[in-house]
């Protein structure tokens, strides 16, 4: 895994301007509620099931890495004109599709797309990676995320990177045991209080699995936020 929070991203190679990176930790947000930023988790934001005039309000508000799955974008399509719109008017690096051509347009234009696998079977994997463009500057999201440490080690390493878990990750643990096969998660805002409050101390929020000894991701993530405090 990657050094920390802040340097553990993975770069993607793309066509223009610097390299996208992957946040090891996005906070989902729909906007339904004030986000509220983790103190001591350097984190994206993701954007998912909501309309367009609540995503394009979040961003004028937002700061630090930033992305949408634009396939849960209601009032936004997912042709080239909606990818343009996302990247250039909005100034979003990184786009979640489960459309190849979608992702492939994205890579086109420089930034980092990541493409839905529906990781619940061997079949699911294969099928979902029929389609996957194999190019420069397109990952993967493995969905639900949750199945990424018990999927068996040809079937990661077979899957275009960077890799970001995605779906039903609750708990620290998890989450860090996933990112010892991924390159990013991704949290509700109440996961990542909960990872933030884990990593500050507060053992009343944290479940018996997380108490286990550190692996070298918690290492090094533990290492990242005490150089915050």
């Amino acid at each position: 895994m990657a050094a920390d929070i802040k340097a553990a991203r993975m770069p993607a190679v793309v066509g223009r301007g610097a390299p996208i990176e992957l946040p090891q930790i996005l906070i989902a947000d729909d906007g339904r509620e004030p986000f509220q930023p983790q103190s001591g988790l350097q984190a994206g934001r993701l954007f998912r099931d909501t309309d367009l005039p609540t995503l394009i309000a979040r961003v004028g508000t937002s700061a630090g890495p930033l992305a949408v799955d634009i396939d849960t974008i209601r009032g936004l399509q997912t042709d080239d004109a909606a990818v343009d719109f996302v990247i250039h008017r909005l100034g979003i690096g990184i786009v979640l599709t489960r459309r190849p051509q979608t992702a492939a347009r994205v890579a086109q234009l420089g930034r980092l797309a990541l493409l839905h696998i529906m990781a619940f079977d061997s079949t699911g994997i294969a099928r979902s990676l029929d389609g996957h463009p194999r190019v420069a500057g397109v990952g993967t999201v493995v969905s639900p995320g949750l199945v990424l440490p018990y999927m068996h080690p040809s079937e990661v390493e077979i899957l275009p990177r960077p890799i970001l878990a995605y779906g039903l990750i609750t708990d620290p643990a998890d989450a860090l045991a996933c990112l010892e096969l991924a390159d990013g998660v991704v949290l509700r805002v109440d996961a990542a209080a909960c990872l933030a409050a884990w990593y500050r101390g507060a053992e009343t929020v944290v479940s018996g699995r997380a108490r286990e000894p550190q692996s070298q991701s918690r290492r090094k993530l533990l290492t990242t936020v005490a150089g915050q405090e």
